[in-house]
């Protein structure tokens, strides 16, 4: 890090992962810093720098000596457990500044000498006392695995037999009947039962009659909006879906493919058409959310559909470890293992991180968002493709040109275009049949594209163009936002 750069990240001004100290004079005030940083995000704390103020203020030998070793005292006694913060000195003006760079812990809750836990919030940090929030603590280290939690109240009567049959019969060739065991026993070994005789959490939402008697947040809420914000008002449909996780995904899925065209895309007349978004990707990512989401946010996953696009958004972020990029390249880090178990023995899951690159394969438009802050994680399909609009009628760049000049020149555009129609030169006049069709089509579905009109249509693509060019001058149709992304309006 050059002394420019110190320079700039001072002009910012303190966050979450920036700090600001003149001096520190115990190892017990740097301890406290470096298990905030630990359970959270990771960061550098520059010392030598007013944080009132932002002046450089500097170190001198000495100082940079004793501050040194109070912070090696408190990484090895004093953060439970050690951690191994980078320290290292830059001059700045011919000031020097001491710079504590420390890592995102992977063994969380990191806890001071009195068992007190720290975490950031904002440039500042707060002493965890919530019990939720130490256990989320506890789950991104390993160390408490919410799915195989108990459920008080519950016992082996709130399981499905069907299903456990079921799950028996496909994974040992057996009936819950034939295991060599009782049943309660075979349960308990796979943690589906603990050893009181209660439910756990994962072994109740797969094997459930009605989980969500018991976890009534645990379930799936959909909703097939008007238009493109979740602020709308009005929908076209809604439900929520309970069940056990194998019903969740068939329910959930076969929801999102009732809220979405099929179009021709090639295919011969009798073909039933192929789905605007492939199924696979939607089925791989519906799956990941169900198998990954976090059971300490009491939080239904939520299936919200859109005119331009589907939004699955599952409870909690990404592992710390983990990144958006890393998933894209197949990194996978099972946050609930039983789940993850049990899914893989019976559905079309296999835990090994390919799910995120058949999806990805099947539809490389797939954007995602690990929303830390909010404690989610959400996947946008865009409908109707977001490829450049003019592509999509041929990627003719004489046509193109043409049509801007329409649009620029109206007069000469209105002439032309009412002699392709008809030689009707007045674009002013009552539109005819094949711009009706048109306006119906646009009206129904204000995301369609030129190649999908045509389809509609019978005509050719750049005859939809001409068209469309009409029934824009004619003051009957307008276009909202950009190509990519954006819908036609019905005036």
């Amino acid at each position: 890090m050059t002394a420019e750069e110190i320079k700039e990240i001072v002009k910012c001004g303190e966050t979450s992962t920036i700090q600001f100290k003149l001096l520190f004079k115990k190892a017990e005030d740097i301890a406290n810093e470096l298990i905030a940083y630990s359970n959270s995000y990771g960061g550098r704390i520059f010392i030598g720098i007013n944080d009132k103020t932002g002046e450089i203020v500097g170190l001198s030998y000495k100082q940079l000596q004793d501050i040194g070793t109070l912070i090696a005292s408190a990484a090895d006694v004093g953060v439970h457990p050690s951690v191994f913060p980078k320290v290292e000195s830059k001059t700045v003006d011919g000031k020097t500044v001491m710079i504590v760079s420390v890592s995102r812990g992977i063994s969380t809750p990191y806890t001071n000498n009195k068992g007190e836990v720290y975490v950031k919030q904002g440039p500042d940090k707060r002493r965890v006392t919530d019990a939720n929030e130490m256990l989320r603590l506890f789950a991104q280290s390993g160390n408490f695995q919410p799915d195989r939690q108990p459920i008080p109240g519950t016992s082996i009567y709130d399981l499905d037999h069907y299903l456990l049959n079921d799950f028996f019969e496909k994974t040992l060739g057996l009936t819950s009947e034939n295991l060599g065991m009782p049943l309660e026993r075979a349960l308990q070994n796979l943690f589906i039962l603990n050893e009181k005789g209660e439910a756990t959490l994962g072994g109740l939402m797969y094997f459930g009659k009605k989980p969500q008697q018991k976890c009534p947040a645990f379930n799936i809420k959909a909703v097939w909006f008007y238009g493109n914000s979740i602020g709308g008002t009005e929908y076209r449909s809604s439900v929520d879906i309970d069940g056990p996780i194998q019903r969740l995904f068939d329910e959930g899925l076969r929801f999102i493919i009732s809220c979405l065209h099929r179009i021709q895309a090639g295919q011969n007349f009798n073909s039933i058409g192929k789905l605007e978004i492939p199924e696979v990707a939607l089925s791989e990512i519906l799956q990941n959310a169900l198998v990954h989401r976090s059971w300490l946010k009491p939080a239904p996953i939520r299936l919200l559909i859109f005119d331009n696009r589907v939004e699955i958004i599952s409870p909690g972020a990404l592992h710390p470890t983990l990144t958006v990029e890393d998933i894209k390249m197949g990194n996978a880090y099972q946050r609930n293992q039983l789940m993850a178990t049990l899914c893989a023995k019976t559905m079309n899951y296999r835990g090994l991180g390919s799910g995120i690159i058949r999806a990805l394969k099947s539809d490389p438009d797939i954007e995602f968002h690990n929303e830390a802050s909010g404690d989610q994680f959400r996947v946008v399909f865009w409908r109707n493709p977001r490829t450049d609009f003019d592509t999509e009628i041929g990627k003719k760049t004489d046509a193109e040109d043409k049509i801007g000049k329409k649009i620029g020149k109206e007069t000469v555009a209105e002439d032309k275009i009412g002699k392709k129609i008809g030689k009707e030169t007045d674009a002013e006049d009552k539109i005819g049949k094949k711009e009706k069709i048109l306006l119906k089509y646009i009206a129904d579905n204000p995301n369609t594209t030129i190649s999908i009109l045509a389809q509609l249509s019978g005509m050719a693509t750049s005859t939809v163009q001409v068209y469309l060019d009409r029934l824009r001058l004619a003051g009957k149709i307008r276009r909202i936002g950009p190509n990519k992304g954006g819908y036609w309006e019905v005036l």
